[in-house]
């Protein structure tokens, strides 16, 4: 955390385009020190994953009624990070309270470092490298670009996205107790094979950061933001290819035929609809509302009409 914060105010020093936001950088960063905190991992150790969601949701539906009760309009930017930054630092002070619930905490500087920091480092590049592979588009397309317009339409345009892949990045928050789980079970020796495809999952994502920083530098200036998503959409595909050919050997990875054109006459329904919803020319807020009313369900009608056999499990599940 101390090294994080000497790094920011050594890019606030030496960055006059960064010097501009400085209040509003600081406000963001202060996240940081709550997050630290709160040790969200000692939760997803004991998988309290029914308090972390109800904490997350509690915490965000109260930022968000400030969010409405405050801020009004441009001159109001200060005190929107501040309604976004007390989400998670009120959600991260909750877990400090109640950290006693599974241990005392002190400062110490006795600890075994040598056997735990191999393991630490592979999981820290495995979140460092997925931060780089979600964020350089965007810092990438404000240095490249000029004025903050272009970042705004493309950070608007990839939140959902963004939404996903932090989605994914949970999965690895939840495989870390899994794998200590089975250690004691299965042995040291399943142990380490499982722990080895955290290192080819490392793998596949710095190959698609590298491609996705090298595209932006391509296609950013010719094409805006449009260039950032072309690049992004390419290091996915990377991604998927990437990790297919290191896992191929542990599983069967290829969906049936059956499967596949349903996702894919649905996705082309969806696509439909919203083009449709643009074409009334109706405002931003109707035009989601409208789109994601047809969409969404005809989406789940076509996969389940097809017969495609995740929507039915999950349907017996439920």
């Amino acid at each position: 955390m101390l090294l994080a914060y000497l790094g920011l105010a050594a890019c606030l020093l030496f960055s006059s385009k960064l010097q501009e936001y400085e209040p509003l950088i600081w406000t963001l960063s202060s996240g940081i020190i709550f997050t630290t905190l709160g040790c969200e991992w000692v939760y997803a150790i004991h998988e309290e994953y029914g308090y972390l969601a109800l904490r997350n949701i509690c915490f965000q539906v109260l930022s968000l009624i400030l969010l409405l009760t405050y801020v009004k309009d441009e001159s109001d930017l200060l005190l929107y990070a501040w309604t976004t930054v007390a989400g998670s630092a009120g959600a991260n002070l909750i877990n400090f309270l109640r950290l006693r619930k599974y241990c005392t905490w002190s400062f110490t500087w006795h600890f075994s470092w040598q056997k735990h920091l191999l393991p630490i480092l592979v999981l820290f590049a495995n979140s460092l490298v997925n931060l780089l592979y979600v964020r350089a588009d965007v810092a990438q397309l404000g240095v490249m670009t000029s004025g903050d317009y272009y970042v705004g339409l493309y950070s608007v345009a990839s939140k959902v996205t963004a939404l996903l892949k932090q989605l994914l990045g949970a999965v690895i928050v939840v495989t870390v107790p899994r794998l200590a789980c089975l250690y004691g079970q299965k042995g040291r020796e399943f142990f380490q094979k499982l722990a080895r495809q955290e290192k080819a999952a490392l793998l596949a994502i710095s190959i698609a950061s590298v491609v996705n920083v090298s595209l932006n530098f391509l296609l950013i200036p010719a094409f805006k933001e449009a260039g950032a998503a072309l690049a992004t959409l390419l290091a996915d595909l990377v991604t998927c290819l990437a990790c297919y050919f290191l896992a191929k050997k542990s599983a069967r990875l290829l969906p049936s035929g059956k499967k596949l054109a349903s996702s894919l006459l649905g996705c082309l329904y969806v696509y439909l609809v919203c083009q449709a919803a643009l074409a009334k020319g109706l405002g931003p807020g109707s035009t989601v509302f409208w789109a994601a009313l047809w969409a969404i369900p005809g989406y789940f009608v076509i996969l389940y009409l097809l017969g495609n056999r995740f929507l039915l499990e999950f349907k017996c599940g439920s």
